[in-house]
C-alpha cells in the first residue's frame, strides 16, 4: 500500500462498506430470494430501493437497533 497504515485503514473499510452495499448480479439475487446485496442478507431487511440509500440508513441513526439494558 502507499502512504500510512492509517490512510491504508480507512480505504480498507471504505472498500468494505461498497463491497457489502453495492447491489450482486441479478443471478445472485434469484439465489437469495430478492436480497440484493450482502448486507441485507445479513440484516434480514432493506430500508430504500437504493443501495445507497440503504447504506446511509445503515450507517446513520436509522438503522440504529436499540437494546434494553440490564437493569442490574
Amino acid at each position: 500500500f502507499h502512504g500510512t497504515l492509517p490512510s491504508a485503514e480507512l480505504r480498507v473499510r471504505a472498500l468494505a462498506l461498497l463491497w457489502n452495499f453495492c447491489p450482486s448480479s441479478p443471478m445472485t439475487v434469484r439465489k437469495h430470494h430478492g436480497q440484493a446485496c450482502p448486507a441485507e442478507r445479513l440484516n434480514g431487511k432493506r430500508y430504500a430501493d437504493n443501495w445507497l440509500e440503504n447504506l446511509l440508513a445503515s450507517g446513520s441513526v436509522n438503522g440504529l437497533r436499540r437494546y434494553q439494558q440490564n437493569p442490574l
